[in-house]
């Protein structure tokens, strides 16, 4: 419901700029929430396959993670910070008034986990915003913890008619990659005698790569007039990765309609339509995905047999062979959007109904030939999503007198998810053309199963202004989940805040250093709900055999007192500008405490079951974000410069695991992976290892440091592991330019990560000299006399062996600065060359991550990396994750 109008501004106030809230809009200057915006320009800035790539670097206290640079992979995206552990951390999406379902459905065999918003055409997004603080979300109640993201799609406007055009084409190659060794090398890192070793070569991480390519079009017709408001857009978008079987294909249509049907009654709708058919790589953590077997495949390994057919190349799959005979296919349908009616009951009262449908279907496909699976095999699994939800909302806006303002909106909302899911498996294929897994003579797998949520809930705020000077605002929503225990199905979420507009008083009117200030002050609480459906019942599976009668067993033990864990949220902070509103500088303060954390505890074996989902721990966020910018330059003749930098500083630490298991310290933990762990008293990511202390230029023996620091040529045991950084940033942001001169324009964007820690363990296989897979070219620096400061023992050491083995040498300083985007353009107007037949024409060419500088000591392939983009527990790692694409692009934009 985000068409409401919250605010009647009295007379004289310019609404200047409108600020997208919950369940309504506000100006920019009356505004009170925390709220972070990216408008059309910073929309069209990044070249972005979903919603989430775009706010990378554009939002003070957002920091956005590209997990993998495989086409349409999932993102982790957190908005100050981690608020939950084993509960999900990304935020609330919500398009056009929609909340969108944003399970990932992807079966396992495509690759990393998809994108839930891939389906969400950047080319239809107006602007985004972020709501940050309590006061902004808590109208979003028990999912508002997170933040939340609320997605605008192009509208019509009045009086101005346009037919819009826009194309592009890129090409991509990888921002970096492993420099491996060829069958010479690897016969001396091995230290095999030359005379037997083989000759045959082959270069299998040249055999994957190729140039790959983008290109996008869309067409819209937008426009309106005293009645009705229309926007009508169409999209086609075509990409082929830079590694072989990763191509993603996106058509996608939209309808958005406002219409007065008379003085008393508007109705509209907002409909999008998605297909994408994307062909994707295995996963990244498999010998079947193309980089990771071309670094682990040996170099003398050649995909095809003298009579060129292709050769079976056992464990390390040869993957190209796979992509050239298998089939990997993943589609998607998608349909979002609601319809809607506002009926004027009487002067400043409106009520609104919408009602909204989420709707996806997934088919993907998986073939395996008879050459490498003998008998072939085949996966095919069907998933369906179907998410309806209706609100209905009063909104009441009254200027009192000259004074005092009042506005308030009351709601209630209803919203349910089904899922389905029927997935099916078989071997045994007469042929390799039969590609369906009905085709096969041996069923393997026969699964269908549903599942569903429900939540009902009833909201409201209120909005006070004194003379348009002082602002006082309090939120209440109340949410039922049919997630969590009978005991506690009810959870409430409140929020109160005060602004005061400093500037509007005489002692600072008239001020020519200070133009605008704005205090705000802000607490309040959200919850979170990112749990199993049925996590609070005590289940029981069927499909059970028992002397060949079917039966049910238990799977899961009861927690009627399951319920929401709860963020506090306290906010202070300023918006001002200065020098005549050509400097903006704003700063927000935080402290978010998270308790009733959602935590998986392992039961005892006697209890029959694995582990129970229950309440227990707390976790604080504590951070500040910074926001300046302005014109630096405007000149007569038409040139202009403008600059903004933003930074989100943030410390995560988790203050209390009750009945946790407890480290060497006597602190409790929840391990993430066997490289981190949440600890108390540290954050939810800390890595924890033995720290490697390199090569000893004497000795020429790989060294370690034990639990006391103190230097040994011997792996020491576990116990001697020590926390040694974090996978969260202490600060990340961006700084973005554009610079004008008449019709020609120049910008750029850097965004950057320092603090963190990264672990790259693809190291532990291509740095280990003795193992059976390739190697990494950093292996030929070995220690050969003393003095020698090598990477690599020397090859008579017992060292040599195990020296790659789990350690602070896969681990790195996560920090860099990356040249996110930057841009080139020119704007032919129609007016200046004396013709109708078009408004304007921009011409321009763009790169994206062109360059990246982070520290010297880093060996991995991308810097920017977390292993799975929705584990709040594993930040900051990476097993052969594809890096990410450096884009070269030319394109146009049109207005007829």
């Amino acid at each position: 419901a985000s068409n409401i109008l919250d605010f009647n501004l009295s007379e004289g106030l310019a609404l200047k700029e409108v600020v997208i809230v919950g369940y309504g809009q506000n100006s920019k200057k009356l505004n009170i929430q925390t709220i972070g915006t990216v408008g059309e320009e910073g929309v069209s800035r990044i070249p972005a396959t979903s919603p989430q790539q775009i706010l990378q670097g554009q939002v003070a206290g957002v920091n956005m993670i590209n997990s993998s640079g495989v086409l349409g992979a999932a993102s982790n995206i957190r908005i100050r910070g981690i608020a939950s552990l084993n509960a999900g951390g990304n935020p609330l999406f919500v398009v056009d008034g929609v909340p969108l379902a944003d399970d990932d459905l992807a079966g396992g065999y495509g690759g990393t986990p998809l994108n839930p918003l891939l389906d969400i055409a950047p080319s239809d997004i107006e602007s985004m915003s972020v709501l940050k603080d309590a006061s902004a979300a808590a109208i979003y109640g028990s999912r508002g913890s997170n933040g939340v993201v609320l997605i605008t799609t192009k509208k019509g406007s009045a009086g101005k008619n346009n037919v819009v055009f826009n194309t592009s084409y890129g090409t991509l190659q990888p921002t970096n990659t492993f420099d491996m060794a060829n069958t010479e090398e690897w016969v001396q890192i091995r230290g095999d005698d030359p005379a037997t070793a083989p000759t045959d070569f082959f270069d299998w991480k040249e055999g994957v790569l190729q140039t790959g390519y983008t290109f996008d079009a869309n067409l819209g017709f937008t426009g309106g007039n005293a009645t009705t408001n229309y926007y009508v857009g169409a999209g086609y978008s075509d990409a082929e990765n830079y590694t072989i079987g990763n191509s993603l294909n996106k058509i996608n249509a939209r309808v958005n309609l406002r219409h007065k049907l008379n003085d008393r009654v508007t109705a509209g709708a907002n409909i999008g339509l998605t297909r994408t058919n994307s062909d994707r790589t295995s996963v990244e953590n498999s010998t079947f995905a193309p980089l990771t077997s071309a670094y682990l495949q040996r170099p003398f390994v050649l995909p095809r047999n003298e009579d060129g057919s292709f050769a079976n190349t056992g464990f390390i799959a040869n993957v190209i062979a796979i992509e050239e005979l298998g089939l990997v296919d993943f589609n998607s349908y998608r349909a979002i959007g609601n319809v809607f009616a506002e009926v004027k009951l009487l002067e400043g009262l409106t009520f609104k109904t919408d009602w909204g449908l989420d709707f996806q279907e997934v088919q993907e496909e998986f073939r395996e030939v008879e050459a490498f699976t003998p008998g072939g095999y085949a996966f095919n699994d069907l998933d369906r999503g179907i998410k309806w939800l209706t609100t209905n909302t009063l909104n009441y806006s009254k200027i009192l007198n000259s004074d005092h303002a009042l506005n308030f909106v009351l709601g209630q909302s209803f919203e349910s998810l089904q899922f389905s899911d029927i997935t099916v498996e078989s071997t045994g294929f007469a042929a390799d053309k039969l590609r369906n897994a009905g085709s096969g003579a041996t069923p393997t797998t026969t699964s269908a199963t549903r599942t569903a949520w429900a939540l009902n809930s009833y909201f409201g705020r209120v909005n006070y202004r004194l003379m348009d000077k002082y602002i006082a605002e309090v939120s209440l929503r109340g949410d039922g989940s049919s997630r969590f225990g009978a005991n506690n199905r009810w959870g409430i979420f409140w929020a109160a805040s005060a602004g005061w507009i400093a500037s509007d008083e005489d002692f600072l009117k008239g001020n020519d250093i200070l133009s605008f200030l704005k205090l705000r002050a802000s607490y309040g609480t959200t919850g979170n709900d990112r749990v199993g459906n049925f996590a609070s019942l005590g289940l029981a599976g069927g499909g059970n055999d028992y002397n060949g009668s079917p039966g049910l067993a238990a799977t899961q033990a009861a927690n009627p007192d399951l319920k929401w864990e709860e963020t506090s949220q306290f906010d202070i902070g300023f918006e001002s500008t200065w020098l005549k509103d050509r400097v903006r500088f704003n700063a927000s303060f935080y402290i978010k405490d998270t308790d009733g954390l959602l935590l998986d505890f392992q039961l005892p074996f006697t209890s029959g079951f694995e582990n129970i989902t229950r309440n227990a721990g707390s976790m604080k966020n504590t951070g500040v974000d910074l926001e300046l910018g302005g014109t630096i330059l405007r000149t007569t003749s038409g040139l202009t410069w403008d600059m903004d930098l933003n930074i989100g500083f943030l410390k995560n630490e988790v203050t209390s695991l009750p009945d946790a298991t407890v480290d060497e310290d006597g602190n409790g933990f929840l391990a993430g992976s066997a490289n981190q762990r949440a600890v108390v008293g540290r954050s939810a990511s800390e890595f924890f290892l033995i720290r490697y202390n390199g090569v000893n230029s004497q000795t020429g023996d790989a060294e370690w440091l034990d639990g006391d620091g103190v230097a040994t040529s011997t792996y020491p045991g576990a116990t001697e592991r020590v926390y040694v950084g974090s996978g969260i940033p202490d600060f990340t942001g961006g700084l973005t330019s554009t610079l004008r001169y008449k019709d020609l324009d120049f910008g750029f964007l850097f965004n950057f990560v320092s603090g963190n820690k990264v672990f790259i363990g693809d190291l532990r296989f291509t740095e280990n000299p003795l193992s059976g897979f390739n190697k990494s070219t950093d292996l030929l620096d070995t220690w050969q006399n003393p003095g020698d400061n090598a990477f690599a023992p020397s090859p008579d050491s017992p060292t040599y062996a195990n020296f790659a083995q789990r350690s602070t040498s896969q681990l790195f300083d996560g920090s860099y600065i990356r040249l996110k985007s930057i841009s080139l353009g020119y704007t032919l107007r129609g007016s200046k060359l004396g013709t109708s037949a078009f408004e304007n024409i921009r011409l321009y060419i763009q790169g994206n991550n062109l360059l990246t500088f982070n520290d010297d000591a880093f060996r991995g392939q991308d810097i920017e990396v977390s292993a799975d983009g929705q584990n709040n527990l594993v930040q900051g790692e990476s097993f052969f994750a594809t890096p990410q694409a450096k884009i070269f692009k030319f394109g146009l934009n049109a207005t007829f």
